[in-house]
């Protein structure tokens, strides 16, 4: 029954009479909504906001963000050493299978899973399981404590860019106090020199912190200010840094490419990277260390892979992507290789130090690389030219864990209510002042703490419990679904028996290899002595290499073991809170 509303409108020409529906009576239609009436609709204006998601300005800003973010300072100075110590090119033989059955399909799992949800990996683990929320804790916490230290070695790159301008480069000779030949430079050794009692003024021991040296610390606020800068405005301003900082690095390593294939004695360097030792391969430790190459180098675990998905169109081809960035980063390792041991071969036929005689680390980029470039044409130039290549690799990986420790904390409303700008000050700051120590005199040591404990492990575990959380609990078959819903075709059955057998199995075995090697033989690390013929004092004999590995004292393995805990402790604590919690459905944001 339909009852009639005569509404009056008296104006000084005519009587309107309107008729409207019992439920228009009862519920009269709200008035129309617009921007300018601050009082309606508020509610519904914030809740778009909220679901309003950044994106890449466009496809290519995402692809360079994420070459970016996996290749890096590691592709230069680990992978070129541990190829060589692993059997040279018999370590590609691990290196290669790893890839391959542990590298691209976490990495591939991870990109999928960040677009299909289109949330940062705090909600998305959340979602999955209540039970798995400790995941996303876990990542947060490890790219913490990666962001923490990792700037380091962008500071010590700017401080030798800086130095390449020089003449004669500083460290092609050494001086004492009052401008002599000082004693403790030993013959050839005028790099090691430099590094250690210039540059970094080590002292001997981890339990002598000394003094903050100056030139160290401005590199290092320069370093966070150059970071906050090209990330403040979030993906907005750090996609568009990536057209330089993602790209010219490449320009660099083939000028460098084309200037060491043509040095004297570069194919001696070359030969000693690549020839196969195939007796290597039956030491697990090759297997572990391949394997953490990937690891690592791929910049799988920190979760910034997931929020990069995220940014993405919910239809891109996440698969293409993920086999081009990865094979991209893997090429580079491989290219990079050849011109870092073809400038080792010209050292070799320089100084007659030997190819062999190198450390991974610090150690190739500013002793034997630096010691290679003194011996050139022109060394300042290809002084400056590597350095900054280092400077823009390291910036662009700290852009992306940067802001996987920012993105996600976004998708939360308290965090949304702090200015994008404000909430990325606040982050820059805390990790700058967290990270400050390292530019202490016995910083190296801090340094070589944090490098060794604070990521690798904990990366590793993470990676486990990413794949038994998306293949057996959120359902591979309804994973599966999900990449054709936004490629338009399922993976191949190679990723399925990878994300639900091999990949876990592979990793898990890995863990325990690094665990067992960790329990077989105490920490230890490379203690500052001197070179044979001055040592740096009586408590330790000099030698050849001027470092010492010696155990780590007891309170450094207490802070090692905290390093270690703190991203595994969240993911069994949140497992056992919100066991009994029941599962939410699962709507992704195209299905709401």
């Amino acid at each position: 029954r339909i009852q009639i509303l005569f509404e009056v409108m008296v104006d000084s020409e005519n009587i309107e009479v309107k008729v409207v529906s019992n439920k228009a009576a009862q519920e009269p239609a709200p008035p129309p909504y617009t921007d300018f009436d601050p009082n309606h609709g508020t509610k519904e204006v914030k809740k778009d906001k909220e679901e309003k998601r950044e994106r890449w300005g466009n496809h290519i800003e995402f692809i360079l963000a994420s070459i970016g973010l996996a290749v890096g300072t590691g592709n230069v100075w680990r992978f070129p050493y541990l190829a060589q110590k692993n059997g040279g090119g018999a370590f590609l033989i691990p290196y290669g299978l790893m890839l391959l059955i542990e590298g691209l399909p976490l990495f591939y799992l991870e990109l999928a899973i960040g677009q299909r949800f289109q949330k940062g990996f705090l909600k998305i683990w959340d979602e999955i399981r209540p039970y798995f929320k400790g995941i996303g804790i876990g990542q947060l916490i490890v790219s913490l404590q990666m962001t923490a230290y990792f700037p380091m070695v962008m500071c010590w790159c700017m401080y030798y860019f800086y130095l390449s301008f020089s003449d004669p480069l500083p460290w092609t000779q050494c001086h004492g106090d009052e401008g002599n030949i000082s004693e403790s430079c030993c013959r050839g050794d005028e790099s090691k020199y430099y590094w250690y009692y210039e540059t970094l003024k080590v002292t001997q021991t981890i339990e002598e912190p000394g003094d903050f040296v100056p030139s160290i610390v401005i590199c290092w606020f320069l370093s966070w200010f150059f970071t906050y800068i090209c990330l403040f405005k979030g993906i907005k301003s750090s996609g568009k840094a990536a057209y330089f900082t993602a790209t010219f690095p490449y320009f660099v390593l083939i000028c460098l490419f084309f200037r060491g294939v043509t040095l004297e004695g570069a194919g001696q360097g070359v030969k000693v990277l690549f020839t196969p030792d195939f007796k290597r391969l039956g030491d697990p430790t090759v297997w572990v260390d391949a394997a953490g190459q990937i690891f690592y180098s791929l910049s799988v675990g920190f979760g910034a892979l997931i929020l990069f998905g995220s940014y993405n169109n919910v239809k891109n081809n996440c698969s293409r992507d993920a086999m081009i960035i990865a094979l991209v980063n893997c090429g580079t390792s491989v290219f990079a290789g050849i011109v870092v041991y073809s400038v080792l071969g010209f050292r070799e036929h320089k100084t007659g130090v030997k190819v062999e005689n190198v450390e991974g680390g610090p150690g190739l980029a500013f002793i034997a690389y630096t010691t290679a470039v003194a011996e050139m044409p022109l060394p300042q130039l290809w002084a400056a030219a590597f350095f900054f290549m280092m400077v823009l690799l390291a910036i662009d990986s700290e852009f992306g864990t940067i802001e996987a420790t920012i993105g996600p904390l976004r998708d939360y409303e308290f965090f949304r209510r702090i200015k994008k700008e404000l909430l990325c000050l606040i982050v820059c700051v805390f990790l700058c002042v967290l990270g400050l120590p390292m530019s202490l005199e016995g910083g190296l040591y801090i340094f070589t703490l944090w490098d060794t404990f604070s990521v690798a492990l904990p990366l590793v575990f993470i990676g486990i419990i990413e794949c038994v959380a998306v293949s057996w609990f959120y359902g591979l078959d309804r994973f599966c679904g999900d990449i054709e819903h936004m490629t338009g075709g399922q993976p191949h059955i190679y990723w399925r028996i990878c994300w639900k057998f091999v990949s876990p199995i592979l990793i898990t075995v890995v863990l325990i290899a690094s665990l067992v090697k960790m329990l077989i033989k105490a920490p230890m690390y490379p203690a500052f002595v001197g070179c044979e013929k001055f040592p740096v004092s009586d408590q330790f004999a000099g030698s050849e290499n001027w470092v010492e590995k010696v155990p780590y004292p007891d309170w450094s393995r207490f802070i090692a073991s905290i390093m270690v805990a703190l991203p595994i402790i969240p993911i069994p604590v949140m497992a056992i809170k919100n066991w009994k919690k029941p599962v939410r459905p699962i709507v992704h944001p195209d299905e709401a």
